[in-house]
């Protein structure tokens, strides 16, 4: 079990990589989210599916720091398996240029923490970040709301993550509402080790996943103060179909239901599992529970909800 409550996922930074003659590096963490609830209501015209969703930032993190370079955008991963010249960061990146008429010239620097197909966002918010970031380092001045409408271009997802602590969602994802929550605790992440892809997800999905659907609890929960009366409230309607992508899930999903420690849902159109809790002890006591039944998963407790990390700037 790892318990990642206050350092954002424990990520130290490795700068001995990096050959810029830049002597400042600005970076920030780009935070995980969760979907308390997921509502999928139907197919757009133009193919996406209509969402609704109120959505927390929590405590893991990957971190992504630019700097100035010569040559276009150059991206350095410590993990190989990500592409690079089409990463959403390095997207993001161009996006913002383009939109106002610098030049990209830019070192950005990602290092991952938050896995892949797991239903946390992670490459969103690394666009988001890499968005602020650059957005620093060439002085644009740009405010949230302007950045949103870039991320928007990059990805539907992006957008939120200019907004957190914690925002519905509607649209295709990419219309944010700011929602403060009054509940702060803690959140056990319980990670299968499954990459689950959204589009199979979305493929498998079925109106009547949401038969029998109930009025929408987003405004309650958002005004509620203890975990139990909030993970009463919690649904994800892509879950069926999350199960029927990815057995593994379910089997995962049903053995931690059997422990009786409250409602466990997936985040989004991914394979981690999460629970929500008021104190920290009770958090880490059902994490170890939880390790003990599901051997081999990775368990983390995380603080939720969390703001949009600061930028800083790092002199070498």
């Amino acid at each position: 079990m790892s318990d990642r409550v206050g350092c954002a996922a424990g990520t130290t930074f490795v700068n001995q990589t990096i050959e810029s003659p830049s002597t400042c590096l600005i970076s920030t963490r780009a935070f995980a989210k969760i979907n308390l609830t997921l509502d999928v209501l139907g197919r757009r015209p133009d193919g996406y599916h209509a969402l609704r969703s109120l959505v927390i930032g929590v405590d893991l993190s990957d971190r992504v720091a630019c700097r100035a370079a010569a040559g276009g955008i150059r991206l350095i991963c410590d993990d190989p398996s990500l592409p690079t010249d089409e990463n959403l960061v390095v997207r993001a990146a161009r996006a913002l240029a383009d939109d106002c008429g610098v030049d990209s010239a830019v070192e950005i620097i990602l290092q991952k923490t938050v896995p892949r197909g797991a239903g946390l966002g992670g490459g969103s918010s690394d666009a988001a970040a890499s968005l602020r970031v650059c957005n620093e380092l060439w002085n644009l001045g740009l405010d949230r709301d302007a950045l949103a409408r870039i991320g928007a271009k990059v990805g539907s997802d992006v957008p939120l993550f200019c907004y957190l602590p914690s925002a519905i969602i509607t649209g295709r994802g990419e219309v944010v509402t700011p929602a403060p929550m009054l509940w702060h605790g803690f959140v056990v992440l319980v990670f299968t080790g499954e990459f689950v892809s959204t589009p199979e997800v979305f493929a498998a999905w079925r109106p009547s996943d949401c038969a029998g659907s109930l009025e929408n609890p987003n405004v309650d929960i958002a005004a509620s103060s203890t975990s139990r009366d909030i993970s009463e409230m919690l649904f994800n309607r892509l879950e069926p179909a999350v199960f029927r992508v990815c057995p593994s899930v379910a089997e995962a999903h049903d053995t931690l239901s059997q422990l009786g420690m409250g409602p466990v849902r997936v985040s989004g159109a991914g394979s981690v599992l999460f629970m929500l809790f008021d104190e920290i002890e009770s958090a880490r006591v059902a994490a170890a529970r939880i390790e003990k039944r599901l051997i081999g998963a990775e368990v983390s407790v995380v603080r939720a909800p969390v703001e949009e990390a600061p930028i800083v700037c790092e002199e070498n």
